[in-house]
Protein backbone atom coordinates (compact mmCIF):
# COMPACT_ATOMS: atom_id res chain seq x y z
CA UNK A 1 0.00 0.00 0.00
CA UNK A 2 1.13 3.63 -0.33
CA UNK A 3 1.42 3.92 3.46
CA UNK A 4 3.73 0.90 3.69
CA UNK A 5 5.82 2.14 0.75
CA UNK A 6 6.21 5.62 2.26
CA UNK A 7 7.27 4.12 5.61
CA UNK A 8 9.80 1.86 3.87
CA UNK A 9 11.28 4.75 1.88
CA UNK A 10 11.69 6.88 5.00
CA UNK A 11 13.11 4.08 7.13
CA UNK A 12 15.72 3.23 4.47
CA UNK A 13 16.61 6.91 4.11
CA UNK A 14 17.06 7.38 7.87
CA UNK A 15 19.25 4.28 8.13
CA UNK A 16 21.38 5.41 5.23
CA UNK A 17 24.43 7.53 5.94
CA UNK A 18 23.80 10.12 3.22
CA UNK A 19 20.37 9.65 1.64
CA UNK A 20 19.37 11.39 -1.58
CA UNK A 21 16.48 13.35 -0.12
CA UNK A 22 15.34 14.59 -3.54
CA UNK A 23 14.90 11.00 -4.69
CA UNK A 24 13.17 10.09 -1.44
CA UNK A 25 10.80 13.06 -1.73
CA UNK A 26 9.99 12.13 -5.34
CA UNK A 27 9.10 8.56 -4.34
CA UNK A 28 7.08 9.67 -1.32
CA UNK A 29 5.17 12.24 -3.39
CA UNK A 30 4.26 9.58 -5.95
CA UNK A 31 2.90 7.32 -3.21
CA UNK A 32 1.07 10.23 -1.60
CA UNK A 33 -0.73 10.88 -4.91
CA UNK A 34 -1.70 7.20 -5.07
CA UNK A 35 -3.05 7.40 -1.52
CA UNK A 36 -5.03 10.55 -2.38
CA UNK A 37 -6.68 8.75 -5.31
CA UNK A 38 -7.57 5.78 -3.12
CA UNK A 39 -9.13 8.04 -0.47
CA UNK A 40 -11.11 9.94 -3.11
CA UNK A 41 -12.41 6.67 -4.57
CA UNK A 42 -13.40 5.35 -1.12
CA UNK A 43 -15.18 8.62 -0.28
CA UNK A 44 -17.06 8.52 -3.58
CA UNK A 45 -18.20 4.94 -2.94
CA UNK A 46 -19.19 5.78 0.65
CA UNK A 47 -21.31 8.72 -0.51
CA UNK A 48 -22.85 6.54 -3.20
CA UNK A 49 -23.77 3.84 -0.68
CA UNK A 50 -25.13 6.42 1.77
CA UNK A 51 -27.31 8.17 -0.81
CA UNK A 52 -28.79 4.89 -2.05
CA UNK A 53 -32.02 5.62 -3.91
CA UNK A 54 -32.14 9.27 -2.86
CA UNK A 55 -33.17 11.68 -5.62
CA UNK A 56 -30.23 12.78 -7.74
CA UNK A 57 -29.52 16.16 -9.27
CA UNK A 58 -31.13 16.70 -12.67
CA UNK A 59 -28.95 15.51 -15.50
CA UNK A 60 -27.71 18.08 -17.96
CA UNK A 61 -26.62 17.77 -21.57
CA UNK A 62 -22.95 16.75 -21.80
CA UNK A 63 -20.87 16.54 -24.97
CA UNK A 64 -18.85 13.39 -24.39
CA UNK A 65 -16.28 14.29 -27.04
CA UNK A 66 -15.40 17.47 -25.12
CA UNK A 67 -14.98 15.45 -21.92
CA UNK A 68 -12.66 13.01 -23.71
CA UNK A 69 -10.53 15.77 -25.22
CA UNK A 70 -10.27 17.45 -21.82
CA UNK A 71 -9.12 14.28 -20.07
CA UNK A 72 -6.79 13.34 -22.93
CA UNK A 73 -4.98 16.67 -22.50
CA UNK A 74 -4.22 16.01 -18.83
CA UNK A 75 -0.50 15.94 -18.22
CA UNK A 76 0.84 12.42 -17.57
CA UNK A 77 4.61 12.95 -17.64
CA UNK A 78 7.12 10.20 -18.07
CA UNK A 79 4.79 7.58 -19.54
CA UNK A 80 6.29 7.39 -23.05
CA UNK A 81 2.89 6.20 -24.28
CA UNK A 82 1.19 7.64 -27.37
CA UNK A 83 -2.48 8.55 -26.99
CA UNK A 84 -4.61 8.74 -30.16
CA UNK A 85 -7.98 10.53 -30.26
CA UNK A 86 -8.38 10.34 -34.03
CA UNK A 87 -11.73 8.54 -33.82
CA UNK A 88 -13.62 11.20 -31.85
CA UNK A 89 -16.99 12.50 -33.02
CA UNK A 90 -19.64 14.44 -31.13
CA UNK A 91 -21.71 12.42 -28.68
CA UNK A 92 -24.51 14.00 -26.65
CA UNK A 93 -25.52 12.31 -23.38
CA UNK A 94 -27.33 13.39 -20.23
CA UNK A 95 -25.56 13.14 -16.91
CA UNK A 96 -23.38 14.80 -14.33
CA UNK A 97 -20.31 16.27 -16.03
CA UNK A 98 -18.05 15.56 -13.03
CA UNK A 99 -19.10 11.91 -12.95
CA UNK A 100 -18.65 11.50 -16.68
CA UNK A 101 -15.20 13.10 -16.42
CA UNK A 102 -14.36 10.57 -13.71
CA UNK A 103 -15.49 7.75 -16.02
CA UNK A 104 -13.26 8.92 -18.86
CA UNK A 105 -10.33 9.72 -16.55
CA UNK A 106 -10.45 6.32 -14.85
CA UNK A 107 -10.60 4.46 -18.16
CA UNK A 108 -7.73 6.44 -19.69
CA UNK A 109 -5.61 6.13 -16.52
CA UNK A 110 -6.30 2.40 -16.48
CA UNK A 111 -5.13 2.17 -20.10
CA UNK A 112 -1.96 4.13 -19.28
CA UNK A 113 -1.22 1.74 -16.44
CA UNK A 114 -1.31 -1.33 -18.69
CA UNK A 115 -0.34 -0.08 -22.15
CA UNK A 116 3.03 -0.91 -23.64
CA UNK A 117 3.29 2.04 -26.01
CA UNK A 118 -0.15 2.98 -27.43
CA UNK A 119 -3.65 3.98 -26.33
CA UNK A 120 -6.59 4.79 -28.61
CA UNK A 121 -9.81 6.56 -27.59
CA UNK A 122 -12.90 7.00 -29.74
CA UNK A 123 -16.45 8.32 -29.42
CA UNK A 124 -19.19 7.53 -31.93
CA UNK A 125 -22.97 7.32 -32.21
CA UNK A 126 -24.84 4.33 -33.61
CA UNK A 127 -28.13 2.47 -33.16
CA UNK A 128 -27.10 1.52 -29.59
CA UNK A 129 -26.53 5.12 -28.50
CA UNK A 130 -23.30 6.99 -27.77
CA UNK A 131 -20.32 4.65 -27.61
CA UNK A 132 -16.96 5.41 -25.98
CA UNK A 133 -14.12 2.94 -26.20
CA UNK A 134 -10.62 3.01 -24.77
CA UNK A 135 -8.04 0.58 -26.17
CA UNK A 136 -4.50 -0.25 -25.09
CA UNK A 137 -1.73 -2.49 -26.43
CA UNK A 138 -1.05 -4.15 -23.08
CA UNK A 139 -1.57 -7.77 -21.98
CA UNK A 140 -5.36 -7.58 -22.17
CA UNK A 141 -7.87 -9.04 -19.70
CA UNK A 142 -8.50 -12.81 -19.62
CA UNK A 143 -12.04 -13.61 -20.71
CA UNK A 144 -12.86 -15.33 -17.43
CA UNK A 145 -11.88 -12.19 -15.47
CA UNK A 146 -13.69 -9.55 -17.52
CA UNK A 147 -16.82 -9.46 -15.40
CA UNK A 148 -15.03 -9.77 -12.07
CA UNK A 149 -12.74 -6.75 -12.56
CA UNK A 150 -15.80 -4.48 -12.61
CA UNK A 151 -16.56 -5.41 -8.99
CA UNK A 152 -15.15 -3.48 -6.03
CA UNK A 153 -11.72 -4.51 -4.70
CA UNK A 154 -11.28 -7.14 -7.42
CA UNK A 155 -7.96 -7.76 -9.16
CA UNK A 156 -6.99 -10.70 -11.32
CA UNK A 157 -3.83 -12.76 -10.83
CA UNK A 158 -2.59 -11.80 -14.28
CA UNK A 159 0.26 -9.36 -14.94
CA UNK A 160 -2.27 -6.72 -15.90
CA UNK A 161 -3.43 -6.42 -12.29
CA UNK A 162 -0.20 -7.13 -10.44
CA UNK A 163 1.70 -4.43 -12.32
CA UNK A 164 -0.85 -1.72 -11.55
CA UNK A 165 -0.60 -1.52 -7.79
CA UNK A 166 -4.27 -0.59 -7.79
CA UNK A 167 -6.98 -1.56 -5.35
CA UNK A 168 -9.79 -2.54 -7.70
CA UNK A 169 -11.87 0.62 -7.25
CA UNK A 170 -11.49 2.65 -10.45
CA UNK A 171 -13.31 0.30 -12.80
CA UNK A 172 -15.98 -0.46 -10.18
CA UNK A 173 -16.72 3.27 -9.94
CA UNK A 174 -16.91 3.53 -13.73
CA UNK A 175 -19.34 0.62 -13.86
CA UNK A 176 -21.59 2.02 -11.12
CA UNK A 177 -21.80 5.43 -12.78
CA UNK A 178 -22.55 3.96 -16.20
CA UNK A 179 -25.25 1.63 -14.83
CA UNK A 180 -26.90 4.56 -13.03
CA UNK A 181 -27.18 6.28 -16.44
CA UNK A 182 -28.92 3.24 -17.97
CA UNK A 183 -25.75 2.44 -19.88
CA UNK A 184 -23.37 -0.51 -20.04
CA UNK A 185 -19.64 -1.22 -19.73
CA UNK A 186 -18.09 -4.14 -21.61
CA UNK A 187 -14.54 -5.50 -21.51
CA UNK A 188 -13.12 -7.28 -24.55
CA UNK A 189 -10.01 -7.69 -26.65
CA UNK A 190 -9.07 -4.64 -28.67
CA UNK A 191 -9.39 -5.26 -32.42
CA UNK A 192 -7.23 -2.17 -32.96
CA UNK A 193 -4.28 -2.55 -30.58
CA UNK A 194 -4.59 -6.16 -29.43
CA UNK A 195 -4.75 -5.46 -25.69
CA UNK A 196 -7.89 -4.57 -23.76
CA UNK A 197 -10.89 -2.59 -24.91
CA UNK A 198 -13.26 -0.96 -22.41
CA UNK A 199 -16.44 -0.01 -24.23
CA UNK A 200 -19.05 2.29 -22.67
CA UNK A 201 -22.51 2.63 -24.20
CA UNK A 202 -24.83 5.44 -23.06
CA UNK A 203 -28.30 6.54 -24.20
CA UNK A 204 -28.21 9.20 -26.91
CA UNK A 205 -29.52 12.45 -25.38
CA UNK A 206 -31.34 13.26 -28.61
CA UNK A 207 -33.66 10.30 -28.19
CA UNK A 208 -33.39 9.32 -24.50
CA UNK A 209 -35.50 10.74 -21.64
CA UNK A 210 -33.87 12.67 -18.80
CA UNK A 211 -33.38 9.50 -16.72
Amino acid sequence: TPIATIRHELEVALLSGSPDWHEVATDVLEEDIRMQRIVEDLLWLARRDHDGDAPREPHVLVYLDEVVFGEARRNRPGTGIALSTAGISAGQVRGNSDELSRVVRNLIDNAYTHATSKIAVAVSTDERGVVLWVDDDGPGVPEESRKAILERFTRTDESRARASGGFGLGLAIVNEIILSYAGSLAVMQSPVLGGARFEVTLPDARSAPNY
